[in-house]
Order: C-alpha cells, then sequence, then structure tokens
C-alpha cells in the first residue's frame, strides 16, 4: 500500500525494495503448491497469474497511478471471485494427488 502519514503527522517509515506483503505470500503459495502438486499446478497456474495481476493493479509498483475507487471496487470483486475459483480448483487438486483420492487410486 501507499505510506500515508501517520495518525500523529510523522512521515511514514521509507519503503523496504522487498516486494509488497500480498505478493510476497503469493509467491510463497505458488511454491507449496508446485511441492505439494507437482504438474498439476499447470491447472491452478493462469487462476494464480490473474490473481497477481489483479494486486499489481490494486497496489502499482514504484509511482504507478492508483486506480480510482470505482475501479479498485471492481478489481476486489474480481479479485475475490478468482480466490475463490483458485481455492476450489484447488481443492480439487490436493484430492486428485492424495492416496485413495478420485486421480491416486
Amino acid at each position: 500500500m501507499r505510506p500515508f502519514p501517520t495518525h500523529d503527522s510523522r512521515p511514514p517509515a521509507p519503503a523496504s525494495k522487498a516486494p509488497p506483503r500480498t505478493l510476497a505470500l503469493l509467491d510463497a503459495l505458488e511454491q507449496r503448491v508446485g511441492a505439494e502438486l507437482g504438474s498439476l499446478k499447470e491447472g491452478v497456474q493462469p487462476l494464480l497469474d490473474s490473481v497477481r495481476e489483479g494486486l499489481v493493479a490494486l497496489d502499482p509498483p514504484g509511482d504507478g497511478m492508483l486506480p480510482s475507487p470505482q475501479e479498485q471496487e471492481k478489481l476486489r470483486a474480481k479479485l475475490t471471485s478468482t480466490l475463490e475459483e483458485a481455492e476450489d480448483v484447488l481443492e480439487a487438486l490436493q484430492l486428485a494427488v492424495k492416496p485413495g483420492g478420485r486421480g491416486g487410486g
């Protein structure tokens, strides 16, 4: 998120060079999905890519312009829908790789 002055008018802490926390969490999720699902990760990768695009659109890197409040609302709704779909796909893929699951036996 963009740094705003604090309530007591102190300047915000300098932004770190690390990716925003949400993108770092998404990176960790992608690694975990790859470790658990192997090649089946490809079944959810397009959705994870869409989530990444949505996160970047909501919080553009550098000095990128933030979307208007109306556009942010639309982006958040789309992001929520994509996350819910990704959750459903991940659950199905996890069942496929578990012993005794649909794809395991």
